[in-house]
């Protein structure tokens, strides 16, 4: 493997999280709307895309279309409610000692999450910050991986890609990049990552 020279991470699962209740709130708002009882069980199963490529994937599993929820969903989504439940993982302040670049791709807005990472302390260590839109792709499509790397001026075997899902797993390996799984709470995935880390600090096993 060439030398690490840059690193990528997902957002949500991966340097910052949601309290449950939060979770739970969000998809009982939702279900009301939609006639069902959506609870905290559900609520992981989507915030983590558990056993599933998207969320997509995960709604339409319940029997939902996948539009209606997130039409219903986005008009609860306040993003003052979002920051009063958000939290920084406690493995995350170690990414600070790495000397390399560092850069964002998520779903998340790029407001949301600048506004997010400032609330953790977080902002002035990534860049850039790469929100996937229509017209980019979202994972698990490459092309926001390799937009981020052109951004960085960097080549994709110069990074690797940290995330919590198979999509972001996917997103790596199509985009020629070396994938880490991090699994904090022991969560299978049915796939197979170039790595797999139980804490943001192993990283530096990976780059030394």
């Amino acid at each position: 493997m060439s030398r690490i020279k840059g690193l990528i991470f997902d957002l949500d699962g991966t340097i910052i999280d949601n309290d449950e209740r939060y979770m739970e709130l969000m998809l009982s708002r939702v279900g009301k709307e939609l006639g069902r009882s959506l609870t905290l069980d559900h609520a992981r199963q989507l915030w983590y895309s558990m056993n599933a490529v998207s969320r997509d994937e995960v709604i339409s599993r319940w029997g939902l279309d996948p539009d209606e929820f997130w039409a219903i969903f986005n008009t609860f989504e306040n993003l003052q409610e979002k920051l009063n439940s958000t939290y920084l993982h406690k493995d995350a302040p170690f990414l600070k000692s790495i000397d390399l670049p560092k850069s964002i791709v998520t779903h998340t807005t790029y407001d949301h999450t600048d506004n997010l990472l400032k609330l953790v302390g977080m902002r002035d260590l990534f860049n850039p910050i790469i929100s996937c839109t229509e017209d980019l792709g979202f994972k698990p499509s490459p092309l926001p991986l390799i937009h981020c790397v052109v951004n960085m001026k960097l080549t994709v075997d110069e990074v690797i890609f940290v995330g919590d899902t198979i999509s972001d797993m996917l997103a790596a390996k199509d985009a020629g990049i070396k994938s880490v799984y991090i699994n904090r709470f022991k969560r299978p995935i049915d796939y197979k990552p170039d790595y797999e880390i139980d804490s943001l600090e192993k990283i530096a096993e990976i780059i030394k």
